[in-house]
């Protein structure tokens, strides 16, 4: 049976070790509080020595699901042991992170997985990523959704990516993905708006390139604080499409 770590155990993680506790044993989960699962309580751990040691021991895959910081401090312990899947992608807009984590996976010979998240259509960006022209992704939400009490539809940011992975790590890691699949944080286009009218979390991604054009609308409603009803849903998706590849794959 495959073994999978988690670090984080919020909305996400929680609906991973639901989903997956028939089909994979629980190495350990990486939270700062005892979770209140019996089960995920007792392979609890909460310092970066506890982690290191678990990934020591064997593990096929560790899933992050927790904060970007989480994930700069802790990938690279893990990328010297296993693979690893992350959905902090804001991570990768500090600069130098995905220099560290390509050498990381050279030298160790692992493998660093970018979900799709709360998002559809990554892959089409990262097969078309040679011939685009431009990439813009924009985020409405909820003011209080974005920690905002806006009472009018107003726009937060319009800039390259990495400005606003860096003003709102927790909302824009489909940014992020997006970025990391196309053009770059400095080259993608970032737009994210507060709506007290919005009926959920937007996502509207727009692609010029080469003798294409696409534009992709995705609205899903939260479940709790910034995650989206969709995301905990593809998130075991994309965990189950790296620990089990047999049959038919969507490729």
């Amino acid at each position: 049976m495959k073994k999978i770590g988690l670090i984080g155990f919020g909305t996400i993680g929680r609906h991973l070790y639901e989903d997956l506790k028939n089909d994979a044993e629980l190495a350990f989960v990486y939270a700062r509080k005892r979770p209140e699962d019996a089960d995920a309580a007792r392979v609890w751990i909460s310092t970066p020595e506890q982690l290191e040691a678990k990934c020591r021991e064997g593990v096929d895959l560790v899933t992050e699901c927790a904060v970007t910081k989480t994930v700069l401090t802790l990938a690279p312990i893990v990328l010297k042991y296993t693979d690893m899947l992350a959905f902090s992608i804001t991570a990768f807009a500090e600069e130098g992170f995905q220099e560290q984590v390509g050498a990381l996976c050279a030298e160790y010979h692992h493998t660093f997985y970018v979900p799709h998240g709360a998002i559809l259509g990554l892959d089409g960006i990262f097969d078309g990523r040679r011939v685009l022209k431009s990439v813009t992704i924009t985020t409405t939400k909820k003011p209080e959704n974005l920690g905002r009490k806006d009472q009018a539809r107003t726009v937060l940011y319009d800039g390259p990516t990495r400005g606003a992975c860096r003003a709102y790590p927790r909302n824009v890691n489909v940014h992020a993905a997006v970025a990391l699949a196309g053009l770059g944080f400095d080259r993608t286009r970032s737009r994210i708006v507060a709506d007290p009218a919005a009926l959920g979390n937007t996502h509207r991604i727009e692609i010029d390139a080469e003798g294409c054009h696409f534009a992709i609308d995705v609205l899903s409603t939260p479940v709790s604080g910034v995650t989206g009803a969709y995301t905990p849903i593809s998130a075991a998706s994309s965990v189950r499409r790296v620990l089990f590849r047999d049959g038919i794959v969507i490729a």
